[in-house]
């Protein structure tokens, strides 16, 4: 956000010692709304932050490419041809509709109304929705990280290595908890609680909820034994965040330096990225060995594509539906707002909606039983 700023500043002030040259229709007041949203930026999280300037920059290069003004955007038709660009190029709905998304929000911020927005872009994106509908292209989802896969890791901890043990604690914990790969990275060992040799974990600042009050996650036997053996790796790290960087070479717990600053502020945490990565090595990991046994049956099951960071939320779901665990249940597990999210990350789960199944082959042994005594 920085950069849009600074470059609609150094705009303004071009603008203001050459007049005769109309290179931005902002003004003053404009900018100052935008300086007052980057004194207040934290209101949004990070990665919307960050979504926001990346996607905002694109349509910007276009709109130069066009000869046209990006904010204010003067002609919906504008942002509607690079909706459709975007889409011949192969772009997926669900990211126009971020494109879309982060236009709309700009002018929000600088207090500016996109003219016809809703009839023309929304229509388009709509157009998009039924034609990937009618091609057969569905939305994409985190590929499930279920028990058996979590079994497999956790049969082949490298209790002599660090790396190892903090990324099984991250997919024990993900599993555990539904954790969003956010709030993994947002952990701090405070949020831990033991009791009966069992830990427990406070969810808090989330996605869906943005409280301090939170909501506890009682962890497995498993976890929590887990968890004892890397409490004591880092217990002179020093940091507060409970999952910690690692070096490469050594793949030791990076030991945090002394601060005088409270919090210290060499204490940082794990991205998304690392969180993801954890995943995919797990992926890797599994489909490693299926390839060098010829025994199928101890081939572990495994998506076609490898895991995300969302991945051990989507599994954990799914293995729960799979149980016979109520949606509602699932949905509070998950801190779902709705349970339109459960039933879509659950929609693939075997015996789901196996009361109307069960029905009918309840009732077709009965009528096949019936005929086999009168025949």
């Amino acid at each position: 956000m920085e950069v849009i700023l600074n470059k609609l500043i150094v705009k303004a002030d071009y603008l203001n010692a050459h007049p005769q040259i109309e290179i931005s229709k902002l003004s003053k007041k404009h900018l100052d709304n935008l300086t007052r949203f980057m004194e207040r930026k934290e209101q949004l999280e990070p990665n919307t932050l960050k979504s926001l300037e990346l996607n905002f920059n694109k349509f910007t290069n276009y709109c130069e490419q066009q000869g046209a003004y990006s904010l204010p955007l003067e002609d919906a038709t504008i942002l509607e041809q690079f909706i459709i660009s975007e889409y011949e190029r192969g772009c997926k709905s669900q990211t126009l509709r971020v494109y879309a998304w982060a236009v709309s929000k700009m002018h929000e911020i600088v207090g500016l109304e996109i003219p016809f927005f809703k009839s023309i872009v929304s229509a388009r994106l709509k157009i998009i929705g039924k034609l990937e509908l009618a091609n057969g292209i569905n939305r994409k989802q985190a590929a499930p990280f279920t028990y058996e896969h979590l079994k497999f890791i956790n049969e082949h901890i490298n209790y002599d290595c660090d790396t190892s043990i903090r990324n099984a604690v991250i997919l024990n914990l993900s599993y555990d908890g539904l954790l969003r790969e956010s709030e993994v990275c947002n952990l701090f060992t405070e949020q831990l609680s033991k009791h009966n040799n069992l830990f427990s974990l406070n969810i808090t600042n989330t996605k869906t909820d943005k409280s301090l009050d939170g909501s506890i996650v009682n962890l497995s036997q498993f976890t929590s034994a887990l968890l004892v053996k890397y409490l004591c790796i880092i217990a002179h790290h020093r940091g507060k965040y409970l999952i910690k960087r690692t070096a490469p070479k050594t793949r030791k717990i990076v030991q945090l330096k002394n601060s005088e600053s409270v919090p210290n502020k060499l204490d940082t945490k794990v991205t998304p990225k690392t969180i993801e990565s954890v995943f995919i090595k797990s992926w890797n990991q599994i489909k490693d060995h299926n390839e060098s046994i010829s025994d199928h049956s101890k081939k572990v099951s495994l998506p076609d594509y490898r895991f995300s960071g969302h991945s051990a939320r989507v599994g954990a779901a799914c293995d729960l539906v799979s149980a016979g665990v109520d949606d509602s249940v699932v949905m509070r597990a998950g801190r779902w707002k709705t349970l339109q999210m459960v039933e879509l990350y659950t929609r693939r789960v075997s015996n789901k909606f196996a009361t109307v199944r069960e029905f009918r082959d309840r009732l077709e042994n009965m009528v096949n039983n019936a005929n086999d005594n009168y025949s």
